[in-house]
């Protein structure tokens, strides 16, 4: 769709926006004044009937007077401080099929002011916009006109997801903005309240997403795009995951050179992103600092450091300094969650000091095998040992032997021995690529394996472990071109995990 359709459009509603609402008062402004950011996250919207209107677009080909149309003017603002804003247009009768025109935004980014002014910054042009939020409404001024949007219901958010949905399926013109599935309104960030402190964290099933930090953007502008197509895992950051209810994080800590220096950078293999590894554990401290209910495991693996000494060395001296040392837990078999609320329990793959802030990790299987994936151990700093069970299987994978090893440890972790003095522990990865590791392959085996362990998890009682998986919180991923959509249920996956602590 052209640009011309946005002077159209404003056009439109200064002749129609007048029978909508009237400008805000001085009353509202002084409200305005103490409006707050977060209020303003979600999806806002208005919606007009425009089959008395009688004007043409001419680039649409498009006669409003020619039939009953609705067009809908739609926001949609992320914690994070981006936004997407989207123009519909449909034919009475037609809404969840294609729609007659549509107009969207390449994304923007937002800031609220103290007096209620939102500037909203488009990233497809050097145009901006100003809106006025006063904590419940939002107004836009087009020409004359004050329009006034309200919080879209379930029902309209799922009706213009259709409309998008199809839109896109009938046009390579627009692409697919992940910010658009995102899950809104999901807040998991104290699922954990609910669990009993006598609970044992061995004994719980819980979500996590492999190659966490992936959608933390990537640290090279030269070759982002390639980084874009073969290392991403993730669509949400860290701190949108939390918020979504992931409380388990592979963390690939990498010694990398930035510049002239070496610094742990969050990395998948040698695909480094923007997010530095005292980052990652600044955000997991604010946020348990804020929900103290919750707590995080985070598991240490590296692929691409090549001087493991000179890693060991900074990362032993990143998690012991006195910013974050406080904040780990000692690993035991029987360990608690009340134990544990408000820390993170640190499982490393390599050693970083002689003794573990948690516990160091032995044995970890990427084999089929079931036998062989339960030879594993945790050792902990006192130098106890507690088996380890491990199903990673990604190597020259099939999708029917894939399965089958998702399948199999699921299997074992509800029948382990949870009265034993070491019960065992059980991390079990659905993610996994075939034929390639490209990011897209990545969501293409998530469409399989996600669905899959829903499926189980539906029919079963038990805790599972730890549940690793990709684009975990989406349910719908689009592809490394923004053409393609693939629906990996990572958000229906979460969900499954926790509400499995409950059966």
């Amino acid at each position: 769709m052209k640009r011309n359709w946005i002077t159209f459009f404003s056009i439109f509603l200064s002749c129609y926006g007048m029978m909508l609402t009237a400008c805000s008062s001085d009353e509202d402004n002084n409200q305005q004044s103490t409006v707050r950011a977060e209020a303003l996250v979600g999806e806002w919207i208005v919606e007009m009937q425009a089959d008395d209107i009688g004007l043409n677009d001419a680039d649409a080909e498009l006669d409003f007077s020619d039939g009953d149309y609705t067009v809908a003017l739609i926001y949609h603002f992320y914690d994070d401080g981006s936004c997407w804003k989207e123009i519909d247009v449909m034919q009475a009768g037609r809404l969840a099929d294609q729609p007659v025109d549509r107009y969207s935004t390449d994304g923007c980014k937002y800031s609220v002011e103290g007096n209620g002014k939102v500037v909203v910054d488009f990233a497809d042009s050097e145009e901006s916009e100003e809106l006025l939020f006063d904590g419940n409404r939002l107004s836009v001024k087009y020409e004359e006109a004050q329009l006034t949007l309200s919080r879209a219901t379930e029902q309209q958010t799922t009706l213009y997801q259709n409309v998008s949905d199809a839109w896109h399926g009938g046009s390579a013109d627009i692409k697919y903005n992940v910010a658009d599935f995102k899950p809104k309104g999901v807040d998991n960030s104290q699922w954990m309240k609910q669990l009993k402190d006598s609970r044992l964290v061995a004994d719980l099933s819980l979500p996590g997403s492999h190659d966490a930090c992936t959608a933390e953007g990537w640290n090279n502008p030269y070759i982002d795009f390639i980084h874009e197509m073969i290392a991403k895992c993730q669509d949400l950051t860290i701190q949108e995951q939390l918020k979504v209810g992931v409380r388990v994080f592979d963390l690939r800590p990498e010694h990398d050179l930035d510049g002239s220096k070496y610094v742990l950078r969050c990395s998948h293999g040698p695909a480094g992103t923007k997010m530095y590894v005292s980052d990652f554990f600044k955000t997991l401290k604010q946020w348990l600092a804020a929900n103290p209910t919750e707590f995080c495991i985070v598991t240490v693996e590296l692929t691409a450091t090549k001087n493991k000494t000179a890693w060991g060395k900074a990362y032993s001296e990143l998690v012991n300094s006195t910013e974050f040392k406080s904040m780990f837990a000692d690993f035991k078999a029987r360990l608690t969650v009340g134990e544990l609320r408000g820390k993170v329990l640190m499982l490393s793959k390599w050693e970083y000091g002689a003794k573990p802030l948690g516990g160091y990790c032995y044995g970890w299987s990427e084999d089929m095998e079931l036998e062989k994936q339960q030879q594993g151990h945790i050792t902990a700093a006192d130098g106890s040992e507690t088996p380890l069970w491990v199903q990673d299987y990604w190597k020259d994978i099939t999708r029917a032997n894939k399965d089958l090893a998702l399948l199999r440890m699921l299997e074992a972790a509800v029948t382990r021995d949870m009265t034993a003095a070491a019960p065992a522990w059980v991390i079990n990865y659905p993610s996994a690529y075939i034929s390639g590791a490209f990011s897209d392959n990545y969501r293409l085996n998530a469409v399989s394996a996600n669905k899959l362990a829903i499926d189980w998890l539906d029919s079963h009682k038990g805790s599972v472990g730890i549940i690793y998986m990709d684009f975990a919180g989406m349910d719908k991923s689009p592809d490394y071109t923004k053409t393609k959509l693939y629906d990996t249920a990572g958000m229906k996956l979460v969900d499954r995990i926790i509400k499995q602590n409950l059966k």
